[in-house]
C-alpha cells in the first residue's frame, strides 16, 4: 500500500478520535440514577429496626433538663426530642406516620425519620448535579460530645469525605439548633450544599388537627386535611426575597419578610426562627401530598448557590459555587403556653423576641392618631422617536395644594411620599438628586417640604439608588452593576434593566447625593427596594455577600436619616424593622398558593403600634375597592392613596399606566370622607399592638388590640351578629371593651 495512503488513514483516524473526543466532552451529561434527585450513597447496613421505635421516649437518653424542658437523644440515628413539661407534650425530630400511611419512595419515607437532610455536589465533573440525601440513607459515622444544656452531634460521611456538626441546646422554653460553619470540613470532590436540622419536628399527619403557619406576604396558614390531592409543589422561598429579581424562572412571589414559621398541632404550638444566618436560609412548608402525606415545615441552611454557566454558544451546564458562604446558622424553636399556641400567639412571641434581641423599634408616638398614607405621582419621561417628552402629573406647586387642601379639610395626619420629582422624571434610574425643573426646580421643592413640615406632616423623597437603566451607566456598564456567580449582568430579558453595585451606589450618595437630598428640608428619603430584597454581588471589582450588600443599604439609609430626622423604605424585610420610620408597599395578603387556606395579618401583629406602614395597592386604583379598605381596617393599616393632579391620561405612553384613576378633584371628597371615618372609629388603635386575630366564621374576622378593643370586619353578603351588634355585609364593628359602637 503506497505511503501516501497509509498517512492518510492515519490522519483520518486521528481526526476523527479527535471529533468523537470533542462530542464526548460536549455531550457529558451525569448518567440518570447515579446522581439523581434524592440518590444518596448506599448503605444496608443501617439498623432500621431502630426507627419502628423513635417515638418511644424509652428508646433515648436525655442530655438536657431545665425544668421546663427536658432534651432526649437517641444515639444510633441522633434523633432528639423535646419533652414540654407544662404541656405534657413531646415533640420528636421523627415523624410518627406509618410508611404506608406516609407513602412515597423509600428515600422519601426515610426522610421522615431523619434528624437532617442534606444536599451536595461532586464539583469535580463538568456537571455539578445537586444530590439530597439523609442520615438513613447516607448513614454517617456519629460522634457525640455534651455541650451545656444539650448536646452536640458531628457527623463524618467517608465516602464523600464531608463532615458537619449540629448543636441541640434548652434555653428556657426554647430549643436552639445551632450549625457552626468551622465544623464543616470539606477533603475531596464533594462539596456541601445545604443543611436541613430537624425538618420533621412537630410534623403533622392527615389526622392531626391545626395548621402550619407559613411567612408568605403578610402570613398565611394551611391546615392539616384528612381529604388532599396531591401537590406539584410546596411553599420554599429564600427569606428576604428571590434572588431572580427579574423573574425569569416565572411569576415572582411574596416575599418572606420574616424568618420565621410556627406549627400548631392538637392545640399545642411552637413558634421557630432564625437568630443567625438568615440571610443564606430557606424556609419550606411541605402540604401533606406534596411527595408524601405528612405536613411538616423547615429552615434550609445555605452554603453555595446552584447557577448556569455558559459553556458555549447557546448552551449551558449546572453547577454550584466553589467557594462555601461562609456563615454560622442558628435556629430557636420556642414552645408556646397553650392558650397562647395559635398564630396570634406564635407572632406575640415572635414580636417579643425582636424587641428584646433590639431588631424592633417603637416610632409611632402615644398621641398618635390613624394617618393618611398619599403618595403623589410626580412625573415621567414619555419616549418618543426624534426627542422623550417629561410628563408632568404633578407639579410641586400644586403637590403643596393637595396636602393643603387635604389637611384643612380635616386630614391632620399624614404621611406623604412624592415620586418621579427628580431630573428625568420617575423610572429614568438610578435616580439622581436633582429636582425636576419641569416640576418647579429647587425653590418649589423647597417650599413644599417647608409647607409639610410647618402642617406637621411627614413628606418622603422616593429614590431609587439600586436600578439602573442600561442606557444610563454608558461605558461603566460591567464594574457598576451587580453580577450573578457566573460573573454575568443580573438583568432583564432585553439587557436594559439592571441593578447597581452597592458600591457604586454607596459613592455615589456620599460624594454629594445624600447632602443636596438633605438640602431639600424634606423629613426623610422613601428608600427604593431596600426592604424587598437582599442580593449577593459576584462582581469581580466589588463582591458582596447578601448580608454585606443589605448592610451597605442600610449604612446609606442611616446616614440619610441622621442628617434628614427620619427615613422610610418599600418593602418590610426585618432588618428594617429597627432603622426606619414607615414601610411602604407591604402586601396586605398571600402568593394564593393552592394549598393555603387562609391569609393571615402575622406581619402586621409584628409591627402594628411600632412602625407606620401601608399596602401596595392604592384603593383608587384597587380591582375591589370595597374590600380593599376593609383589608386596611382588619389589617390596621393606614389608608393608601396615589394621587396626580392632572387627569392620568397623560400617562398612558409612559412606562407608568397602573394608575388609570388618579385625578385629586375626583379622589379629594372621597379620601377626606373615607379617612375622616376610619379615624374617628379606628384611629385610638394606631398607637396600639394587635394582639389577636381569627375568623369567626366565613369571611368574617375579628382583630384584637392590646387594651381589648375588637374590631369585627364582614366580607360577606348577608349580616353577621356578634354579642348584640349586628356588622352589615361588606362593613365592619368597632368593640371598644365592653362598650358596643
Amino acid at each position: 500500500m503506497p505511503r501516501r495512503v497509509l498517512r492518510s488513514i492515519s490522519w483520518a483516524l486521528v481526526l476523527g478520535l479527535m471529533i468523537f473526543f470533542i462530542y464526548v466532552l460536549e455531550n457529558y451529561a451525569v448518567e440518570q440514577g447515579v446522581m439523581g434527585e434524592g440518590a444518596g450513597q448506599a448503605n444496608a447496613e443501617f439498623p432500621r429496626a431502630i426507627l419502628e421505635k423513635l417515638n418511644d421516649l424509652s428508646v433515648y437518653e436525655k442530655v438536657a433538663d431545665n425544668g421546663r424542658l427536658a432534651l432526649y437523644f437517641e444515639p444510633v440515628t441522633s434523633s432528639i426530642a423535646v419533652e414540654d413539661k407544662d404541656t405534657g407534650t413531646v415533640w420528636a425530630s421523627a415523624s410518627d406516620v406509618s410508611d404506608e400511611a406516609a407513602g412515597g419512595s423509600q428515600l422519601l419515607k426515610d426522610s421522615l425519620k431523619s434528624p437532617f437532610n442534606f444536599s451536595y455536589a461532586d464539583i469535580g465533573r463538568p456537571t455539578h448535579e445537586v444530590v439530597t440525601s439523609n442520615l438513613i440513607s447516607s448513614f454517617p459515622h456519629i460522634e457525640k460530645a455534651a455541650v451545656t444544656d444539650g448536646i452536640s452531634v458531628t457527623y463524618r460521611f467517608d465516602q464523600l469525605s464531608l463532615q458537619f456538626t449540629i448543636q441541640f441546646t434548652l434555653d428556657d422554653n426554647r430549643l436552639v439548633v445551632y450549625v457552626p460553619v468551622s465544623e464543616i470540613k470539606e477533603e475531596g470532590n464533594y462539596a456541601l450544599v445545604s443543611i436541613e436540622p430537624v425538618p420533621n419536628l412537630a410534623a403533622g399527619t392527615d389526622l392531626d388537627e391545626g395548621y402550619i403557619f407559613y411567612p408568605d406576604g403578610s402570613g398565611a396558614i394551611s391546615y392539616f386535611k384528612t381529604s388532599h390531592p396531591q401537590y406539584r409543589e410546596r411553599y420554599s422561598a429564600l427569606v428576604y426575597g428571590s434572588e431572580d429579581i427579574f423573574g425569569k424562572n416565572g411569576q415572582r412571589a411574596e416575599n418572606a419578610y420574616l424568618p420565621v414559621f410556627g406549627i400548631h398541632k392538637n392545640g399545642r404550638g411552637l413558634v421557630a426562627y432564625i437568630t443567625e444566618g438568615e440571610y443564606e436560609s430557606r424556609l419550606h412548608y411541605s402540604p401533606s401530598g406534596y411527595l408524601v402525606n405528612v405536613n411538616r415545615a423547615s429552615a434550609e441552611f445555605l452554603y453555595r448557590r446552584e447557577y448556569s454557566a455558559a459553556i458555549r454558544r447557546g448552551e449551558s451546564a449546572r453547577r454550584v459555587e466553589s467557594e462555601i458562604r461562609a456563615f454560622d446558622h442558628r435556629m430557636v424553636y420556642h414552645f408556646l403556653p397553650q392558650e397562647y399556641s395559635d398564630y396570634s400567639g406564635m407572632a406575640g412571641a415572635y414580636r417579643e423576641y425582636l424587641l428584646q434581641a433590639g431588631k424592633l423599634h417603637k416610632i409611632i408616638d402615644e398621641a398618635q392618631t390613624l394617618p393618611l398614607a398619599l403618595t403623589l405621582f410626580m412625573g415621567i419621561k414619555e419616549e418618543r422617536v426624534l426627542k422623550d417628552r417629561f410628563v408632568q402629573a404633578t407639579s410641586f406647586e400644586q403637590a403643596e395644594h393637595i396636602i393643603q387642601e387635604l389637611n384643612a379639610a380635616g386630614v391632620e395626619e399624614m404621611s406623604v411620599i412624592i415620586k418621579g420629582w427628580m431630573r428625568g422624571g420617575y423610572g429614568d434610574y438610578p435616580d439622581q438628586a436633582s429636582a425636576a425643573a419641569e416640576l418647579g426646580g429647587v425653590s418649589k421643592l423647597i417650599k413644599l417640604t417647608r409647607s409639610a413640615k410647618e402642617s406637621g406632616i411627614d413628606l418622603f423623597l422616593n429614590f431609587n439608588n439600586m436600578d439602573a437603566n442600561s442606557k444610563n451607566l454608558g461605558f461603566k456598564k460591567m464594574t457598576a452593576v451587580m453580577k450573578d456567580p457566573s460573573k454575568l449582568p443580573l438583568q432583564n430579558y432585553y439587557g436594559d434593566s439592571l441593578l447597581l453595585n452597592a458600591a457604586t451606589a454607596a459613592s455615589r450618595f456620599r460624594s454629594s447625593q445624600k447632602q443636596t437630598l438633605a438640602g431639600y428640608g424634606a423629613a426623610g428619603i422613601d428608600f427604593a427596594g431596600y426592604g424587598a430584597v437582599a442580593l449577593a454581588d459576584h462582581s469581580e471589582w466589588n463582591p458582596s455577600t447578601r448580608k454585606e450588600t443589605v448592610e451597605q443599604w442600610l449604612s446609606m439609609l442611616q446616614e440619610s436619616r441622621e442628617m434628614n430626622g427620619k427615613a422610610a423604605v418599600q418593602g418590610g424585610n426585618q432588618y428594617v424593622l429597627n432603622r426606619v420610620d414607615r414601610i411602604s408597599d407591604l402586601p396586605l395578603e398571600d402568593s394564593r398558593y393552592v394549598f393555603t387556606d387562609e391569609a393571615v395579618p402575622f406581619y402586621p401583629m409584628i409591627v402594628h403600634g411600632y412602625i407606620p406602614y401601608s399596602g401596595n395597592i392604592p384603593l383608587n386604583i384597587h380591582y375591589d375597592q370595597s374590600k380593599g379598605l376593609l383589608k386596611w381596617v382588619e389589617y390596621g393599616s393606614m389608608p393608601f392613596y396615589e394621587l396626580t393632579w392632572h387627569e392620568p391620561d397623560e400617562l398612558r405612553y409612559t412606562e407608568y399606566r397602573k394608575l388609570f384613576s388618579s385625578a385629586f378633584e375626583q379622589w379629594s371628597p372621597v379620601i377626606v370622607e373615607q379617612y375622616k371615618e376610619m379615624n374617628e372609629r379606628l384611629g385610638f388603635t394606631w398607637k396600639l399592638a394587635m394582639t389577636s386575630h381569627r375568623k369567626l366564621e366565613r369571611d368574617v374576622y375579628e382583630t384584637t388590640y392590646e387594651d381589648g378593643t375588637r374590631v369585627i370586619v364582614n366580607y360577606g353578603s348577608i349580616p353577621y351578629e356578634v354579642e348584640g351588634t349586628q356588622v352589615k355585609p361588606l362593613d365592619y364593628a368597632v368593640l371598644v371593651k365592653e362598650v358596643r359602637e
